[in-house]
């Protein structure tokens, strides 16, 4: 399959994390199923070929931001269009807690009415990723600006930018709130309340920790992600993954293979590299 990520336009940098495509090459023989697990993001889907066999060949959703994981059955061609998000994105595109949608799926046109159905249509019909960019960019850039968002976010990002390793109380009183007016306009732009939110960030910075700094065993690793031992870090980790660490870590090991060159004139393209089926939030078996 090929994989690409992509760079959001300037005005959206601080509403999207990235754009993403991943499609089916010719003759390939795609995965049989896909794993997800838990994710403090939400990403809006559009799939355009067979993609999941839950959802129709042309669909477009979001997944908002949840603590679960689950397994999809996965057809003969794939064609994603992503968009990942921010969580305090749920609130400004909405204008709605984010706690009231997480763990949960809904349609894209369900909630954006005939906007959200015209977008999808014109998704649908783009020629290639660059347009489906140009397209859902538009839309976002207006929705974003009809509704201001919390500084509360700034905790929120704060969170994810330290993958859950930060000291909460001392953000509670930073904030200059209560108690519970802070974890309440907390839960509102991240879905979960702090303490919840920041094991679940801390939960997705161990992948790149561990591809990055090649620890030799999973106890090294659990430590250094401020687990109290390597116990607490195997619960947890399938908790949020529905497998043990040894069980995923097994078939990470050739993540990091040698990227594709890329073409100096692609400027929107951030990263492009062979694909071994590993996705921020899942993975394809």
């Amino acid at each position: 399959m090929e994989y690409k990520v992509f760079t959001p336009p300037l005005e959206l940098r601080d509403l999207v994390q990235c754009f993403w495509a991943l499609e089916s090459t010719q003759n390939e023989v795609t995965p049989k199923d896909y794993f997800l697990m838990a994710d403090s993001c939400p990403e809006i889907i559009f799939q355009y070929n067979e993609g999941f066999r839950s959802y129709s060949a042309q669909s477009a959703r979001i997944r908002f931001q949840h603590s679960i994981h689950n397994r999809f059955t996965v057809g003969n061609k794939i064609g994603f269009f992503g968009v990942r998000l921010y969580p305090h994105a749920v609130s400004q595109l909405l204008k709605m807690p984010a706690s009231e949608v997480v763990n949960d799926v809904f349609d894209f046109s369900a909630l954006f009415k005939q906007h959200g159905t015209d977008l999808a249509d014109q998704v649908y019909s783009s020629v290639n990723t660059i347009e489906r960019i140009s397209r859902v960019s538009d839309f976002l850039v207006k929705r974003a600006a009809l509704h201001p968002v919390d500084p509360i976010k700034y905790f929120v990002d704060k969170v994810i930018k330290s993958t859950g390793q930060v000291d909460i109380a001392g953000m509670q009183r930073e904030s200059g709130l209560s108690v519970k007016q802070f974890e309440r306009r907390f839960k509102a732009i991240a879905g979960f309340p702090p303490k919840y939110f920041a094991r679940i960030s801390r939960f997705q910075g161990i992948k790149d920790r561990y591809s990055s700094n090649q620890f030799q065993s999973m106890t090294s690793l659990a430590y250094s992600c401020n687990y109290y031992d390597q116990s607490h870090f195997n619960r947890e980790f399938k908790e949020f993954s529905g497998v043990q660490p040894l069980q995923y870590f097994k078939l990470i090991g050739q993540e990091h293979a040698e990227p594709f060159k890329l073409n100096k004139n692609s400027i929107n393209v951030k990263e492009q590299h062979q694909f071994n089926g590993y996705l921020p939030c899942g993975w394809f078996v």
